[in-house]
């Protein structure tokens, strides 16, 4: 039986010291850099440290390019590397750790290959390791239900807006993937919304949409963010109707799935003052807490910190 949170920690208190020894090496694989950390079993990390993805180049490159990591990441290990684990964005086989990614211009070279066995033949030191894999925004958003601001809460709606909309359904610190008002896999991304699915409005390219209708030019997320302080009108009409539709395409889910916490992340929410105003008052009516995250990286690798065997067996 899993332990929730707080069982867990009581029970590292109750524990005797001679697991301190033993390292996690945590990766947040992106498609143009990798972050990666080397932690104990309790969460003490150290710096984050980022790599060159390599994510366009042939599949040797890429392959040597992960053991080189390991490798840079085990000289900071004081003490045996029990784990790797690796925070990636999908389509990817997570249960057996291979990618599926094709036409993203990112990780091509690998598809089907499975990467433990590709990586323990170049690091022959991580022989024994446990690998885990895990979709980005599930590590993260476990990651701030076990160490994070949403520790102890129950019913966790973790939502982060870039290249597209990403989500992750969370109870008692366990990720939900199916059940009342949780969507196959936990993902909203295919929810019908407008035209399309969210994924073409709650995203980088449904703002840069809206953007163009409204001022006739294409400015990012940061441009519209900088032209706004600097009293350009048109650009705080762009971020009140991407705020319409970020809230007209999550209360939906939010009414059916009714979590206790809304938890926002990406580079988006960064910008949550501009846009955010009748998605709070929604949730505001509803009892649902609000949490904005802009930084996910470093709960990421405690996410996936969180679900190797000893921690929930």
């Amino acid at each position: 039986m899993a332990y929730k949170q707080k069982e867990y920690r009581e029970k590292m208190k109750r524990d005797g010291s001679g697991m301190e020894k033993k390292k996690y090496i945590l990766l947040d694989v992106g498609g143009t850099e990798i972050k990666g950390s080397v932690s104990d079993r309790n969460g003490v990390r150290t710096k984050i440290r980022k790599f060159p993805a390599q994510a366009q180049k042939s599949t040797e490159k890429i392959l040597d390019n992960f053991a080189k990591i390991c490798r840079e990441l085990m000289r900071e290990a004081d003490g045996s590397v029990v784990g790797v684990g690796m925070a990636i964005p999908g389509p990817f086989d997570y249960e057996n750790g291979i990618s599926r990614m094709q036409g993203l211009n990112k990780y091509d070279a690998i598809y089907g290959i499975p990467l433990e066995r590709e990586i323990k033949a170049r690091v022959p030191e991580l022989g024994s390791a446990r690998f885990l894999f895990l979709h980005d925004i599930e590590a993260f958003a476990l990651g701030e239900s076990w160490y994070g601001n949403c520790r102890d809460v129950d019913k966790i709606l973790c939502v982060c807006i870039g290249t597209g909309a990403g989500s992750a359904f969370i109870e008692n610190g366990k990720t939900v993937k199916t059940g009342k008002g949780v969507p196959e896999n936990g993902w909203i991304y295919q929810q019908p919304f407008g035209d399309s699915i969210l994924d073409d409005y709650l995203s980088v390219r449904g703002l840069e949409q809206i953007s163009l209708a409204v001022t006739g030019k294409v400015w990012s997320g940061k441009e519209l963010y900088g032209l706004v302080k600097a009293g350009n009108m048109e650009a705080e009409e762009v971020w009140r109707r991407f705020g319409a539709d970020v809230a007209a395409g999550l209360l939906p889910v939010l009414e059916e799935y009714q979590p206790d916490l809304l938890l926002l992340g990406g580079q988006i929410a960064k910008s949550f003052s501009l846009f955010g105003k009748e998605l709070e008052r929604e949730c505001e009516k509803r009892k649902i807490r609000i949490q904005i995250e802009t930084e996910t990286s470093g709960r990421a690798m405690e996410g996936l910190l969180s679900q190797f065997p000893e921690k929930t067996q």
